[in-house]
This record gives structure tokens, sequence and C-alpha cells, in this order.
């Protein structure tokens, strides 16, 4: 009878224990989007802010930013800001530049303005959508060494990325 209970609880130690792992595999595959801080627009709208530090046929590396606007008082207070921090009416608080990779996939939507109007000829500044990927490979490469200053916003579920977002800043 011993023996059968001594069984029993080995048994059940393993079978906590693997799913302990499953548990954190999990976990570990869903960081990225899940953890970040996410900005939500004026019009509801929520995103991942990030800087765009790479990009190939399939995934996007991406450095997160917390995109903190002056209308979320309570994180303005906690970071300590004054309204010369918040010169444009927003704050970007990096304090790691560590980098994530989500991946694309043949629905990711791509919205970007185009500045110089490679893309829609037009004269003036135009915002351009496509799902296209060389094209926003494309637009990327405007900018100096491939790198835009300003963070894209991000729309990502389950590490996969829905919609890359370039919004004009002052």
């Amino acid at each position: 009878m011993k023996c059968q209970s001594r069984k029993t609880v080995v048994l059940s130690v393993i079978a906590l224990i693997i799913i302990g792992c499953v548990c954190l595999i999990t976990l570990y595959m869903r960081a990225g989007a899940a953890d970040s801080p996410v900005y939500t627009d004026q019009d509801g709208e929520t995103y991942v802010a990030a800087f765009l530090r790479d990009m190939t046929d399939s995934t996007v590396i991406v450095d997160v930013i917390e995109f903190v606007t002056s209308d979320n008082a309570e994180r303005v207070k906690a970071l300590d800001l004054t309204e010369s921090d918040l010169i444009s009416g927003y704050y970007i608080n990096n304090p790691d530049t560590k980098t994530i990779t989500w991946k694309l996939d043949e629905q990711t939507v791509y919205s970007f303005v185009d500045w110089g109007g490679d893309f829609t000829e037009s004269g003036y500044p135009e915002n351009y959508t496509t799902t296209d990927r060389g094209v926003f490979r494309q637009y990327v490469g405007t900018y100096d060494d491939s790198q835009p200053g300003m963070p894209f916003f991000f729309q990502v579920e389950s590490d996969t990325v829905r919609l890359i977002l370039e919004k004009p800043m002052a």
C-alpha cells in the first residue's frame, strides 16, 4: 500500500512540474505585446508604440516604448514630467532598449505617411495604406539608414502584427 502511495505522490509531482513548465513556456511565448505598455488614441484604438529597428520578409524587430500623452495625468505624475517634457503633447519613455521580434503575415496592414509623394504621387504628405510588405520596406528605406526617428504604432495579436501605423507628430 505504501508503494502505491509513493507512486501516486511521485506522479503528482511530475504532473505539477510538467504543468508548470507548460505555463512558463506559454507565458514566455506570449511575452512581447501582452507585456508592453499600450497607448490608446483619441478614437479609442489601442496600440503598442515602438521604434522599428529591423524588418525581414516575415518579421519586424522593434524596441517597445511607452508613449505618454499629456492627457494621462496619472502617468505624467508617476514619471515626474513637466510641461517642457511634453512640449508636443507627448513623451517617449524608453528605459530599456531591448528589442523583441513579432511576425508579419499576408494580412498585416501597413499605413504610413507618404511624405515625399513616392507612393501616392501627391505633392503633399498623404496617408497610404497597403498589405504589400515590399512597399512598406521600400518606404522605411526612405529614412536615413532605414531607421525612422519616430515610433510606429502596432496592433499585435498572438505575436503577429495586424497593423503598423505611422502617425504624423509635431
